[in-house]
């Protein structure tokens, strides 16, 4: 059972540095001249990347990755209530005290509409890359140290998607690592069930 479970816990820790990798594969736009190609590329390698990813995670998953549930319970919709509430208290702190706007108006209301359209698409798919990585560290983490009470998933959020924000500046790539436990608050919450923790995270994501 033991050798199981840390063949298991290695197969998760290879899947979540996988699909860190995808996301790094962010930084191919900083580097192309063209402008438009450098607004599709994250898109395009992301949806790629994130979709492979997902469907080799259904089929591992045998419940043990994350829990489907295919009709929301009492239980999951409270969750998603407090997300949007909890979102828009956040909101509109964050626009009264320093005038930012939520990022949804930010991003996906800009002058430009390929900028818009690549928005549109980039966010949705960082989300799900950022719900992956949580997912397969936090297995790894359950299976290779047997200590399922430690929240591996956010931990590795906080390392490998959060600071790494740091090549935007330091400000920037301190508040993405603390986020990163604001995020996966709602996989632990709902018993880590996929489809509340996809779209608690995109409304956190889009509203704050």
């Amino acid at each position: 059972m033991q050798k199981e479970n840390y063949k298991k816990g290695i197969q998760a820790l290879y899947m979540m540095f996988l699909v860190w990798i995808v996301i790094e594969c962010d930084f191919i736009s900083a580097v192309l001249p063209n402008q438009i190609l450098a607004l599709g590329i994250s898109p395009v390698i992301w949806g790629i990347g994130a979709f492979f990813i997902l469907n080799k995670m259904r089929k591992q998953n045998a419940g043990e990755l994350y829990q489907t549930n295919d009709i929301f319970t009492g239980r999951d919709w409270l969750i998603i209530f407090f997300v949007v509430m909890g979102s828009i208290s956040l909101c509109v702190r964050n626009y009264v005290y320093i005038g930012m706007r939520p990022l949804i108006i930010r991003e996906f209301f800009s002058s430009y509409p390929l900028y818009t359209l690549r928005n549109i698409l980039y966010y949705p798919l960082e989300i799900l890359l950022m719900l992956e990585l949580l997912i397969y560290a936090q297995r790894a983490g359950d299976c290779l140290t047997q200590k399922s009470t430690i929240p591996w998933g956010a931990l590795v959020l906080f390392f490998l998607w959060g600071l790494p924000h740091l090549y935007h500046g330091v400000t920037d790539g301190i508040v993405s690592a603390l986020n990163a436990f604001i995020f996966a608050i709602p996989f632990y919450a709902s018993g880590k069930k996929l489809k509340v923790s996809y779209i608690s995270m995109l409304i956190l994501w889009l509203l704050v």
